[in-house]
């Protein structure tokens, strides 16, 4: 089974990359994905979802120059990156024989990524600024699903904080943003393979996902909450581009 070298933490502004295509092949249900020597697209995981994107692969020599098949979703299985694509069945057939450690180039859909990038911050400081707001330390999110619109942070608690502290909390959240404070990742092989920290001045978070490097590219967040039962949602999204620092 083949291992991808993944690049999206040590180059996470890398928007494409000249690689070698392992193989195609279809998974359990029958999807075709590729499988790349090296990748910056990120697997869905950690609730950000799986990058998209396109795949050149010259065929010169062969009757036709290139070909470009799109990347519909990125999951990871095992140590493989499973690039899943967008192909007919009579395409598949016949680039399964030939493409096998060819050169290609991945590009990704940087809208989308860059999207989840800022977003995937935000969600990590309206929970610091809500603690910061209040007081003192609540429970973290049990799950922060991302989508292509925005973030959400699920608490498995009700009553904690209500509407005015989280309008308070988004308040100091787009003040901080605005005035520019460093964001780092690291990984922490002393907690394990793969295991990484998010860091914010002060803050540090457990996460695996990709992040902006500079609170200034988050751009002005919007926020809202939901209960439902026992759980407390707060929505975001960001209602502004920002500049790219990377």
């Amino acid at each position: 089974m083949s291992q991808t070298l993944t690049l999206f933490h040590a180059e996470p502004y890398l928007k494409q990359l000249d690689c070698r295509v392992d193989r195609l092949e279809r998974d359990d249900a029958g999807l075709p994905f590729a499988l790349l020597g090296e990748t910056v697209f990120y697997p869905q995981g950690g609730g950000q979802l799986g990058d998209r994107g396109v795949l050149n692969i010259p065929l010169a020599g062969e009757g036709e120059a290139l070909r470009t098949l799109e990347i519909v979703a990125t999951k990871k299985r095992d140590d493989q990156i499973r690039h899943y694509l967008s192909i007919d069945d009579e395409t598949f057939a016949d680039l399964q024989t030939r493409v096998s450690d060819r050169q290609a180039t991945a590009t990704l859909d940087w809208s989308l990524r860059y999207h989840q990038m800022r977003v995937h911050s935000a969600m990590h400081l309206i929970h610091c600024m809500l603690e910061r707001t209040l007081g003192r330390v609540i429970a973290h999110p049990v799950r922060s699903p991302l989508s292509d619109e925005g973030g959400e942070n699920q608490y498995e608690f009700v009553g904690e904080f209500d509407e005015d502290s989280l309008r308070r909390a988004t308040d100091a959240l787009n003040e901080f943003c605005s005035a520019s404070h460093e964001i780092r990742t690291e990984a922490d092989t002393r907690q394990g393979q793969g295991f990484r920290w998010w860091q914010c001045e002060d803050w540090s978070i457990p996460c695996g996902g990709v992040h902006v490097r500079n609170t200034q590219e988050i751009g002005v967040v919007t926020s809202s909450m939901k209960i439902k039962k026992n759980t407390t949602r707060v929505l975001v999204t960001l209602s502004a581009e920002a500049e790219e620092l990377g």
